[in-house]
């Protein structure tokens, strides 16, 4: 499988979902991933639900092919172990909370002058300036303030984390850029990578909506709802389809095979009666029906599917993004093929703090039983506080 980013190693501090999924993203592309985690806790997602055999599904996505080294970033000798372990990496990962690092030390700054090739990538909920730049936050939090939630029901939160997926795409494109930067200059950066900013990116199909008349919370756009050519329709067995012929081309192939010539030239009239009128329509005939006739004619329309239907269907598994491994827990590979060939990380999940000694060991790091105590190697998980922690983490934001 290629590898382009062979040889690079990145130092991982992060947590959660963005920033374990950027460096998810570089692991697949081949860099080496060192990711230090807090000893008797770890990483969050090790315990996101649902659970497999003591394992997290969502754990097994992100932390696949990782190494995973356990550190109390709280005392000063476990501080020491990782500022070893920076001065010999190209990228260092982190999610805290602004002022965080320099709590530790370690102004980005500060970073910059003592390792100056170094590329710093700090991910934030909402970026490292601004009045919200110390808030709590989590996805739903961004999406909403960035505008992306105004087209939904107030009642209906996404079905992605979108703020969280476009922000480890974006953090993952600004390292890269560095790097590319850096081979030219010598010079690292520091990567101020807020996912409130991704989701401000992500709306720009709003920003465009905008720039012709204000919107309400709730009025849905052209492209959420809007438009009848552009929308979620019930069929006759309770299932959904959606629907997107926005080409008038496309429009008269449908109304040509429905045999419904009074539909022609009404794909964007948005009244309520023309959209009753497709209602009873696509109500008429099951889910199956519709997806023949879709195939059939050749129309951007599809059936909505579960998770696990969009996983099994037979051109998620030609693709092969999705998979599942040995253990019975999901993988993915890269979202996008080098001259045909996905790249793909190693898959073996690491027990939180199974490669400290390795790790350790290959920097020359030798710690007596008591500096060893002080930096937290060693220390075992606490499965309870764990859960607790990853509870109280989700509940409170």
């Amino acid at each position: 499988m290629p590898s382009p980013l062979i040889g690079l190693r990145v130092v991982d501090l992060s947590r959660h979902l963005p920033g374990p999924l950027t460096a998810r993203l570089l692991a697949d592309l081949g860099a080496r991933v060192i990711k230090i985690e807090e000893p008797r806790v770890g990483d969050p997602v090790r315990d996101a639900p649902p659970l497999l055999k003591g394992q997290s599904s969502l754990a097994a996505m992100l932390l696949a092919g990782v190494e995973s080294v356990a550190l109390d970033l709280k005392n000063p000798a476990a501080r020491g172990i990782a500022e070893r372990l920076m001065g010999e990496a190209d990228i260092l990962l982190e999610s805290f909370r602004p002022g965080t690092l320099a709590r530790f030390g370690w102004a980005p700054e500060e970073l910059r002058r003592r390792y100056p090739k170094l590329v710093i990538c700090s991910i934030s909920g909402w970026g490292q300036t601004g009045p919200l730049a110390k808030r709590a936050g989590h996805d739903l939090t961004y999406e909403a303030m960035a505008g992306l939630l105004a087209p939904l029901s107030p009642s209906i939160p996404p079905a992605a984390p979108l703020a969280d997926l476009a922000g480890a795409w974006s953090a993952t494109t600004a390292i890269l850029a560095a790097l590319l930067a850096r081979a030219r200059t010598g010079e690292g950066a520091w990567i101020d990578a807020s996912l409130y900013d991704a989701g401000l990116h992500s709306n720009l199909v709003a920003w465009a909506a905008e720039a012709g008349e204000a919107r309400e919370v709730g009025e849905p756009l052209a492209l959420t709802g809007g438009l009848p050519c552009y929308a979620i329709y019930e069929t006759a067995d309770r299932e959904k389809v959606a629907f997107a012929p926005l080409e008038p081309h496309f429009w008269k192939r449908f109304c040509t095979a429905v045999e419904r010539a009074d539909l022609e030239g009404h794909q964007y009239d948005r009244s309520p009666r023309f959209r009753r009128k497709l209602e009873r329509l696509f109500a008429s005939r099951t889910r199956q029906e519709w997806n023949d006739l879709f195939e059939r004619e050749d129309l951007p329309a599809s059936p909505i599917l579960s998770a696990r239907a969009a996983r099994e269907h037979p051109h998620a598994q030609e693709r092969d993004v999705l998979r599942e491994a040995e253990d019975g827990l999901p993988r993915m590979g890269f979202p996008a093929r080098f001259d045909g060939e996905r790249p793909r990380g190693n898959e073996a999940v690491p027990a939180l703090g199974e490669h400290t000694e390795a790790v350790l060991q290959e920097h020359g790091i030798q710690l007596d039983r008591r500096a060893r105590k002080e930096s937290g190697v060693g220390k075992k998980r606490d499965l309870r506080a764990s859960l607790k922690r990853f509870l109280l983490r989700f509940a409170r934001g």
